[in-house]
C-alpha cells in the first residue's frame, strides 16, 4: 500500500520495493488494489474507470513514504560498509598492509558481514554462513590432494547444498528471502575454486582472508559479485584518502540513480500508466516496474560496495571509482536481446561467461548457452516462473544471434546482434538508412519480448514464496503466448533463409 512500502526479496541478491497501494477509499477509487490484466478487464466491463491523482497526492501517498522506508531499511548496512572502509584504511596505515593489519581488516569484513546478514535475515542467516563454513575445509582438502578438481568439487557441493536447503530444509517463503545472498556467496565460492585451479589465485587463502571475502559486508546482501583478486588487492592496499572526491562523486551518483529507479518502479510507472483493459499496456507497465526495481538493487549494490572501499580500478597510480553493475539505457533502448542479457547484470554476466560458458563451450555454442542459462536458473532458485523466463531468454537470444548473423552476411551490413567495431569490413555501415531501420526494428522486437517476459514479475501475493507454474502459464496465456510464437516464427525464418 502506498505509504506502507514493502521490501521483498529479490532474485539477483537483496531487496526491491513492491508497488503497493494506499488503503483509503479515494485512492482505491483511482487505482484499485492489486490490479492485474484480468481484473482490470473485468472492472472495465463493469464500467469502472480510473483517474490519475495529482502530483501533490502522489508525493504524499507514495514518493515520500517510499523514500523514507527505503532509507530506513538500507542506512544501517551503509553505516557498516563505511566502518569497513575506515577500518581497512586505518589498518593499512598502521601496519603497512602486513601481518596483524590484514587479519584485522579481513576479520572486520567478516564480522560486519555477519551483522549485516542478521539485520536483514535474522536467524535465517545461519543457512548462508553454513555454506561458507562447509566449503572451506573441502577447498583446502581438494587443493592439497587433487588440485585440478577444486573447482568441480566445490561447484557440486555448493549446488547440492542449495538444492537440499531449498527443497528439503528451509521453508519456501524463508528461502525466497535469503536466496539472493545465497546466490552471491555461491558465485564467490565457485569462482574462487576455479581461480585456484587455473592459477589466477596463486595460493589458497587463509581462513580470515576466505571469511572476509565470502561474507564481505559490501556485497553480502545486495551483491554484486566480486572476484577474490579484486577483494584482496583493494582491501589490502586501500586508497589512503578516506574521502576522495571521485569516491564521494561515485557514491552520490549511484545513490541518486538508485533512488530515482525505486521511485519509477514503485510510484511513477503506476501513476503514468493507469489500469486499463489494454493487456499489452499493463504488461509493459509491470515489466517496466520490475526492470527499474532491478536497477535499484544494482545501483544500491554499487553504493554498498563503494562505501566499503571496493569497486575501484587502479591504473598507473591513479584510482577510478567507476564500477558499474548495469547499463540502464542499453536495456531500455536495446539494440538486441543479446545486448540486454550482457548489460542486465555486468558482474554476473562476466561470472557466467568465465566460469560456465567457457567451460561448456567445447560442447558447442548452443549447448553452452543452454547450460549457462540453466546454471543461472539453479542459482536463482528452483522456480518454474524464473526458470521459464531465463530459458526462454536463452532461446530468444540464440535465435536472434544466428538470424542477424546470417542477415548481416547476406546484406553485408552492420546488423548483427552485437555492435560492429568502427573498422568492420561490412559495406553497409551503421549509419546507412536501411541499417538504422533494421536495427530499430530488432530493438522494438526486443522490447516486445522484454514486455512479455517481464510481465511475470508483477508483485502479486505469490511473490513472497515464489511464483507457481499456474501463475506463469496464466499470465502468458492472457497474451496468447505471443512472444513464444514470434520466436518460433523467427527461427523458422532463419532455417528457410
Amino acid at each position: 500500500m502506498f505509504g506502507d512500502t514493502e521490501f521483498d526479496s529479490y532474485s539477483d541478491g537483496g531487496f526491491h520495493p513492491s508497488p503497493v497501494y494506499l488503503e483509503d477509499e479515494e485512492y482505491l477509487d483511482s487505482y484499485g488494489e492489486d490490479m492485474d490484466a484480468e481484473s482490470a478487464e473485468s472492472m472495465k466491463d463493469e464500467g469502472v474507470y480510473y483517474e490519475r491523482i495529482s502530483l501533490s497526492e502522489l508525493m504524499d501517498q507514495c514518493i515520500i513514504p517510499t523514500l523514507s522506508q527505503a532509507i530506513q531499511t538500507i542506512y544501517p548496512l551503509m553505516v557498516l560498509c563505511l566502518i569497513c572502509r575506515v577500518t581497512c584504511v586505518f589498518c593499512f596505515k598502521a601496519s603497512g598492509g602486513e601481518g596483524s593489519g590484514r587479519i584485522l581488516a579481513n576479520g572486520m569484513s567478516f564480522v560486519l558481514g555477519v551483522v549485516g546478514l542478521h539485520l536483514f535475515y535474522q536467524e535465517n542467516m545461519i543457512f548462508v554462513i553454513m555454506l561458507a563454513v562447509l566449503v572451506y575445509p573441502l577447498m583446502v582438502l581438494t587443493y592439497c590432494k587433487c588440485h585440478s578438481w577444486t573447482g568441480i568439487s566445490v561447484s557440486v557441493v555448493v549446488l547440492v547444498y542449495l538444492l537440499t536447503c531449498e527443497l528439503l530444509v528451509v521453508k519456501e517463503a524463508e528461502w525466497h528471502q535469503i536466496r539472493g545472498a545465497q546466490m552471491m556467496l555461491a558465485m564467490k565460492l565457485i569462482s574462487l575454486a576455479f581461480d585456484l585451479d587455473s592459477g589466477v589465485v596463486r595460493e589458497l587463502p587463509g581462513m580470515w582472508n576466505y571469511a572476509g571475502y565470502a561474507l564481505h559486508v559490501g556485497s553480502v546482501i545486495f551483491g554484486p559479485w566480486i572476484g577474490y583478486q579484486d577483494y584482496a588487492t583493494l582491501l589490502h592496499s586501500p586508497e589512503e584518502r578516506l574521502f576522495d572526491f571521485f569516491w564521494v562523486w561515485k557514491l552520490c551518483a549511484s545513490f541518486f540513480s538508485a533512488v530515482s529507479c525505486v521511485l519509477v518502479s514503485t510510484c511513477v510507472a503506476h501513476w503514468l500508466l493507469l489500469d486499463t483493459s489494454f493487456l499489452w499496456l499493463l504488461a509493459f507497465r509491470d515489466a517496466l516496474s520490475f526492470r527499474f526495481s532491478h536497477y535499484f538493487v544494482c545501483r544500491l549494490s554499487e553504493v554498498t560496495l563503494t562505501l566499503s572501499g571496493l569497486g575501484a580500478v587502479k591504473s598507473n597510480g591513479d584510482i577510478r571509482w567507476d564500477f558499474t553493475t548495469t547499463r540502464l539505457f542499453h536495456i531500455e533502448l536495446p539494440r538486441s536481446l543479446v545486448e540486454v542479457v550482457t548489460n542486465w547484470n555486468l558482474p554476473m554476466h562476466y561470472w557466467l561467461k568465465t566460469y560456465v560458458f567457457k567451460t561448456a563451450k567445447p560442447l558447442g555454442n548452443f549447448a553452452a548457452i543452454l547450460i549457462t542459462y540453466a546454471a543461472s536458473s539453479i542459482l536463482h532458485g528452483i522456480n518454474f516462473q524464473l526458470s521459464s523466463v531465463l530459458l526462454s531468454l536463452g532461446f530468444y537470444s540464440y535465435i536472434e544471434h544466428v538470424l542477424r548473423k546470417r542477415l548481416s552476411e547476406a546484406f553485408n551490413a552492420c546488423i548483427e546482434a552485437r555492435r560492429c567495431r568502427a573498422d568492420c569490413k561490412h559495406l553497409n555501415k551503421a549509419m546507412h538508412p536501411y541499417v538504422i531501420l533494421t536495427n530499430i526494428g530488432f530493438g522494438l522486437l526486443s522490447v516486445f519480448h522484454l514486455t512479455y517476459l517481464g510481465l511475470m514479475f508483477d508483485n502479486s501475493s505469490e511473490e513472497e514464496q515464489g511464483y507457481s507454474m499456474d501463475h506463469t502459464l496464466n499470465k502468458w496465456s492472457h497474451l496468447g503466448f505471443a512472444s513464444h510464437w514470434v520466436a518460433a516464427a523467427t527461427y523458422i525464418f532463419y532455417l528457410l533463409i
